[in-house]
């Protein structure tokens, strides 16, 4: 992994490599059920079609709610339940992100992956995002490209328009590599829209894949007033 974050602590990442799906959808739908009259319940590593499942009321990571989950599988591409995900935060400052694994293969092309990122009343407001890619493999012409819009929460939810930020990770054999993405937002907010869209080409001869992909969202910390020595 490029950009490591620390994944919720009653899960261990390599072990989240074997829980079954049965498992990791019960535990999802456990908490969902547990906190419905109360509180947003943790994300937990899961498969996309679970999150699909959690509708408006999402999941939360840290003080960041993300809901609202959809996906649009391309014409013989991946299904959801095939699409692995795994919250976390990032090791300095708590940045929440998601990791979103399976194997993309050409010809499987422009599918998307969308959902929400609320911020709650104690969280830090989202000022930038990172878009990396995971590994994959490129033989002969072709390309592996993640693009992902970041717009506000009114926006369309699959397409975001004229985005606020936009990134895109690139594994190809051509000049056009790029592993990162990081940019800014016109101003930190507390709600916004996110959609990644997903293409896997290859050429004659060749062949295109990757493993994965992730989105971390960068808080802003407030600053403190004037005179007061405190936020």
């Amino acid at each position: 992994m490029l950009f490591g974050f620390n994944r919720p602590r009653r899960c261990d990442y390599r072990g989240s490599r074997i829980v079954k799906r049965a498992a990791s959808l019960a535990l999802l739908l456990l908490a969902t059920f547990s906190f419905a009259s109360a509180q947003v319940p943790d994300c937990a590593p899961g498969k996309l079609s679970d999150y699909e499942m959690l509708g408006t009321q999402g999941c939360a990571v840290g003080e960041n709610r993300f809901a609202n989950f959809r996906y649009q599988q391309a014409s013989g591409g991946l299904v959801s339940s095939a699409i692995s995900v795994t919250p976390g935060t990032s090791p300095d400052n708590d940045d929440p992100g998601l990791l979103f694994e399976a194997k993309w293969v050409a010809p499987s092309q422009q599918s998307s992956v969308s959902y929400m990122v609320d911020v709650q009343a104690k969280g830090k407001p989202i000022s930038g995002a990172t878009l990396q890619m995971q590994f994959g493999e490129i033989t002969g012409v072709g390309e592996a490209k993640v693009e992902t819009e970041i717009c506000p929460l009114a926006a369309s939810a699959d397409n975001c328009g004229a985005p606020e930020l936009k990134l895109q990770v690139v594994l190809s054999t051509g000049p056009a590599r790029k592993v990162s993405d990081t940019g800014q937002l016109n101003g930190p907010t507390r709600q916004l829209r996110v959609v990644h869209l997903l293409s896997v080409v290859a050429g004659k001869g060749g062949t295109a894949s990757f493993n994965g992909f992730m989105a971390v969202f960068h808080g802003k910390v407030a600053q403190p007033q004037a005179g007061t020595g405190r936020p």
